[in-house]
């Protein structure tokens, strides 16, 4: 599958390393577009058999997938400027942008011919760069072995999920916002472990230690995380009255609320 990402930013950018780093896609069938030469030069970095330019039209030629990663007050202007060079019947076009929906995306690529491409939202992580995203898809017209060979691809990078169309939304809050919201976690607890005598980089490894071996705990034992706080908490001990404090201070709901206003 030879793929055309337009805009090489941090989501762009992130996407084609992580598919340059796998083995379904050869990197010289990548091509990446961005507004700077400086931009390109970083994604050459990653690997140099990508193809970069500058030209969004030029990109589009001959890719099987157009993946649209501009920033989305932009994604009118890029898909006007590209449409004319597609071909619906052969390309596949693919948006990123969190809030931008079929029937939005389909309305912005109408060329007036009566023929519309197949259509997916791919909603991924930053972590996709390291093959450890979580990456939701949506597909609008897709024969499944079309949307096979796409969920292949991603799942080299993470953990793939097929979607309906409405829970995008409540996907990108939960993993695409998600990790920030898992490192605002990380970033308050090293906080903490300074105020509480360590060194930003002793708290730092500590803390990401820890989140390793929760984690771990998780996925060995099969467990959800009440279980596992419930083997380390004793009535009055020192765990109990953290989490209460914790729970005081309105944490859970606070990280719901983070999850409810960004979907």
């Amino acid at each position: 599958m030879k793929i055309a990402i337009i805009g090489g930013g941090n989501m762009g950018g992130a996407i084609a390393k992580g598919i340059a780093a796998g083995s379904l896609v050869p990197a010289s069938d990548l091509t990446v577009t961005a507004h700077t030469q400086q931009t390109l030069d970083k994604i050459k970095g990653y690997d140099p058999a990508i193809r970069t330019t500058l030209d969004n039209r030029e990109a589009v030629q001959g890719a099987d997938l157009v993946v649209l990663a501009v920033k989305p007050w932009l994604l009118e202007e890029v898909v006007k400027e590209i449409r004319g060079g597609l071909d619906y019947r052969k390309q596949a076009v693919a948006s990123v942008i969190g809030r931008s929906s079929f029937e939005e995306l389909g309305k912005l690529l109408d060329n007036g011919s009566g023929v519309m491409p197949v259509m997916y939202r791919i909603i991924p992580n930053t972590a996709i760069s390291l093959g450890e995203s979580v990456t939701f898809i949506a597909e609008q017209g897709a024969p499944k072995e079309r949307l096979d060979e796409l969920v292949s691809i991603f799942s080299e990078l993470g953990q793939t999920v097929v979607v309906k169309e409405p829970m995008m939304g409540p996907g990108t809050s939960l993993a695409s916002c998600g990790i920030a919201f898992a490192l605002k976690y990380l970033d308050a607890s090293i906080q903490g472990g300074v105020e509480l005598g360590f060194a930003p980089e002793e708290a730092r490894a500590v803390v990401m230690q820890t989140m390793r071996g929760a984690l771990e705990m998780m996925n060995l034992n099969g467990t959800m995380p009440q279980t596992e706080i419930d083997k380390v908490t004793t009535p009055g001990g020192m765990t109990l009255r953290g989490l209460a404090a914790m729970e005081e201070s309105g944490f859970t709901e606070a990280v719901k609320a983070g999850l409810f206003n960004s979907k």
